[in-house]
């Protein structure tokens, strides 16, 4: 009985824990404008959840920046736009 307890208190504080991250977020980005994608999309390669975000950043719009997310670590690249 008693590790039952245990057992439901650290599942307890887990959620917690857990819920309060998202919480925290929520609070310091409060009032942060949410910006749309221009354009997302997969990449299709072996074995790898590739995805890719990319827009145009609203104070240099002579720019296009692309964001590669994966199971793996992903990082943002910047490019400028040739009209």
């Amino acid at each position: 009985m008693m590790n039952f307890k245990l057992t439901t208190l650290l599942i307890t504080l887990l959620v917690s824990v857990s819920a309060q991250a998202g919480l925290w977020e929520k609070m310091t980005t409060i009032g942060a404008q949410t910006v749309k994608p221009s354009s997302e999309y997969l990449i299709e390669t072996a074995g790898w959840n590739i995805r890719v975000y990319e827009w145009i950043p609203a104070d240099n719009p002579n720019v296009r920046c692309m964001f590669a997310a994966g199971s793996q670590k992903g990082g943002v690249a910047c490019y400028s736009i040739n009209d």
